[in-house]
C-alpha cells in the first residue's frame, strides 16, 4: 500500500501516551493513544473537554507522530479524541499506521464518515463507535465497518436507543459494551437492568466500566 508522495501531512494533536485500553472489549491491553483535536459534539459527560478547546493541541506531521508511537515498543495503536472523523486527513493516518504493521484502533461518535477510509486495509482497523444522544446516529457508511458498539449507559438513555434496526447485526454478533457513566453505581444498576431487557430480546451485552480509572491511569 503506497503512501501519497506528500507526507507532509500536520495533524493537531492534543496528547499521544501509552496506558492500557479501559473500555470496551480489548479491556487491559496495552496501546498507544493518539488523541486528536476537535469533536463535532458536546456530550454533557465529556471528560475529555480539552481535546476541543481549540488551544490544547500542537501541530506534528505524520513522521513526527509515527516516531512517538513507536518509541513505545507496542503494536496496537488508538485514534481517539474529540472525535476522529472530525479530521479530513484521518485516513492518511490510518494508512501510515497499517504501512507501519500497527492494528488500529479506531473510536468514533459515529456520526461522521470519510470516503477516502473504504479502500484501507479492514483488517487492521478495528473501529469502537459510541452512538451519542439524543438521537443515537451512526452515518450508514460507517455501519458495516464497525467492530463493537459501546453505550454510555446515564440516566436518559433507554433500551430503544440500543435496540435498534439500524444496529440489529451488530447487535447479533454480541459486540456491545454497556458502560456505566463515570463508573456510578446508579448507572452500573441501570445497565444490569438494559443487559438483562437485552436478553428478553436474544442479544447479549458486556457491562464494562471505564477500567483505566478504576486504576487510576490515564
Amino acid at each position: 500500500m503506497k503512501l501519497l508522495k506528500n507526507e507532509l501531512y500536520k495533524f493537531k494533536i492534543i496528547e499521544i501516551f501509552r496506558s492500557i485500553e479501559g473500555e470496551g472489549r480489548w479491556v487491559g491491553l496495552p496501546v498507544v493513544f493518539v488523541r486528536l483535536e476537535g469533536c463535532n459534539l458536546r456530550c454533557s459527560w465529556c471528560d475529555t473537554t480539552y481535546s476541543y478547546d481549540g488551544k490544547s493541541f500542537i501541530e506534528l506531521d505524520l513522521e513526527s507522530i509515527v516516531e512517538k508511537v513507536k518509541s513505545y515498543g507496542i503494536k496496537r495503536v488508538c485514534i481517539t479524541g474529540g472525535e476522529p472523523f472530525f479530521n479530513e486527513n484521518l485516513h492518511i493516518l490510518v494508512k501510515k499506521f497499517i504501512v507501519e504493521d500497527l492494528t488500529v484502533f479506531i473510536e468514533t461518535n459515529g456520526t461522521l464518515w470519510n470516503e477516502n477510509l473504504e479502500n484501507l486495509d479492514w483488517s487492521k482497523i478495528y473501529i469502537t463507535c459510541s452512538p451519542k444522544p439524543p438521537f443515537y446516529f451512526v452515518h450508514k457508511k460507517l455501519l458495516p465497518h464497525i467492530s463493537e458498539l459501546k453505550f454510555v449507559i446515564d440516566e436518559n438513555i433507554k433500551l430503544s436507543d440500543i435496540f435498534k434496526a439500524d444496529y440489529i447485526n451488530i447487535l447479533k454478533n454480541d459486540t456491545i459494551v454497556l458502560q456505566p457513566e463515570s463508573n456510578k453505581r446508579e448507572m452500573i444498576e441501570k445497565a444490569l437492568t438494559i443487559q438483562n431487557d437485552l436478553l428478553k430480546v436474544g442479544v447479549e451485552s458486556r457491562i464494562i466500566p471505564q477500567c483505566h480509572k478504576v486504576l487510576n491511569l490515564p
